[in-house]
């Protein structure tokens, strides 16, 4: 797999998962990140390849590198039963987002709040491609990441382990502060077009919109959801009891 980008090349050297086997860049530029770079290929034993811009455009397949490319190989995906050994307290489920930007700002708030796995369907879903990679500005390679073939049968699983299902949704009555945030959660963020499917809607345990007080009436779906995941980050660490619901009755 290429990657591109300053940030994403070093994240790749500092992966056991996906470690770079050898990379691209300009000879003679003086910017001492990419020097940094360069310094860490030597150190372990990576080959470094100096070749003028357009080559590496044409590696990278953009002009948006950074005068840095680097070869990886594929990034490993896991499955449902290898996150949940782990015992996350947060998972996030990406159900239909297809923009790689979108889904790179996910992934890279996802790493940033210690989210414990990411499901990502295999139909009407971007997959981890270079330009999600750099979106996530390399944290794709720090994350646990599952390809799944059924969102329902997914979220069905999770509840039966424990978790309860927080759709992000336009039209959610619900605030974050109705939910009991000590308990698991897996968060489910819908694609650009249609938001949370009917049926994802129908299996979630909550449904919450985010208070708009500007003119705008929605915010970027990559926006939303880490302003809820901070949200529950940092009702986590209040630990008081006045975010528990009223009730923990749901109808299975």
């Amino acid at each position: 797999m290429i990657i591109y980008g300053i940030n994403p090349v070093i994240e790749a050297f500092q992966s056991e998962a996906s470690p770079p086997e050898r990379i691209w860049t300009r000879r003679g530029k003086s910017n001492p990140r990419l020097q940094k770079i360069i310094q860490m290929a030597r150190s372990q034993g990576v080959p470094v390849h100096f070749e003028s811009s357009e080559v590496i455009a044409k590696k990278a397949s953009t002009d948006h590198h950074q005068e840095i490319v680097a070869e990886i190989p594929a990034i490993p995906y896991t499955d449902l039963e290898n996150i949940l050994e782990t015992e996350p307290a947060l998972l996030l489920l990406v159900d239909g987002v297809e923009d790689p930007g979108n889904l790179g700002a996910l992934l890279r708030t996802a790493e940033a709040v210690g989210v414990g796995g990411v499901f990502l369907p295999t139909r009407r879903s971007c997959a981890i491609t270079p330009a999600v990679f750099k979106s996530s500005a390399g944290a794709a390679l720090h994350l646990r990441i599952s390809r799944i073939g059924n969102v329902v049968q997914t979220l069905q699983t999770l509840k039966k382990r424990g978790f309860w299902v927080v759709g992000l949704d336009m039209q959610g009555e619900a605030s974050v502060s109705q939910i009991d945030v000590s308990l698991p959660i897996v968060v489910v963020v819908g694609g650009e077009h249609q938001g949370v499917r009917k049926l994802v809607r129908k299996h979630c345990d909550f449904l919450l919109s985010l208070p708009m007080k500007g003119k705008v009436s929605s915010l970027n779906l990559s926006v939303a959801a880490g302003v809820l995941l901070y949200e529950i980050l940092l009702r986590r660490g209040e630990r008081t009891t006045d975010h528990r619901p009223q009730t923990t009755d749901r109808d299975n």
